[in-house]
């Protein structure tokens, strides 16, 4: 159903990078705080990627299907979090459902 953007993920090492930067930084805030909404500020460096591409890198995860944005305010900015697909294609999305799962029951 996503192959050919899971295929273009693949040919993209900048999209892949810059998805685990963002799947880190969920990770990191869902430790550090259990009202953690899922949603990180925009990074500004990929270690792997050029400064300068990165504006693009984040259009071409969002128009694939990777990232959702959101533009609350400003004083927060543009936030970022991984979608479904991005976690699927990161192998992360189990781990998400069952945590997900869990604070539901709780």
């Amino acid at each position: 159903m996503h192959d050919f953007e899971l295929d273009q993920l693949r040919r993209n090492p900048a999209w892949a990078a810059t998805l685990r930067l963002y799947w880190d930084r969920q990770t990191q805030g869902r430790a550090e705080t259990a009202e953690f909404d899922g949603w990180v500020p925009r990074v500004a460096e990929v270690p792997t990627v050029e400064t300068g591409k990165l504006s693009s890198v984040h259009g071409r995860l969002i128009a694939f299907g990777f990232l959702k944005f959101d533009l609350s305010n400003r004083d927060v900015g543009m936030r970022y979090q991984l979608t479904p697909l991005a976690r699927q294609a990161l192998g992360h999305d189990e781990v998400v459902t069952e945590a997900a799962e869990l604070a539901e029951s709780a």
